[in-house]
């Protein structure tokens, strides 16, 4: 999981492209409050919030769900999905953010 200072950057980031907080909120199907508690540090935002606030930034929807995914699992204590986080990273390494514009 991204730290909260992390998370904090990420929501400003996803507000500032989606016009403020209450439509990024909105773009993520949540209630405003809900991101303000993610902002603040008291409530976690799960891989699928996270990729869609990477998306609404601009990264590519493919790169931003899977960096998500690999952050949660890079915290967990299962050694087959710290494997499977490692796989998602090398894969994530041969395609950068960027491979579709190129």
């Amino acid at each position: 999981m991204t730290t909260d200072k992390d998370l904090e950057t990420l929501i400003e980031a996803a507000s500032t492209a989606a016009g403020n907080q209450s439509k990024l909120a909105e773009i993520l199907g949540i209630p405003k409050g809900n991101l303000t508690q993610m902002k603040q540090g008291k409530r976690n935002a799960n891989w699928r919030i996270r990729g869609k606030m990477r998306a609404v930034t601009g990264e590519d929807p493919a790169h931003a769900f899977m960096a998500a995914m690999v952050e949660d699992l890079e915290q967990s204590e299962n050694a087959d999905e710290k494997k499977a986080a490692d796989g998602f990273k090398t894969m994530l390494a041969a395609f950068p953010n960027e491979w579709r514009r190129l």
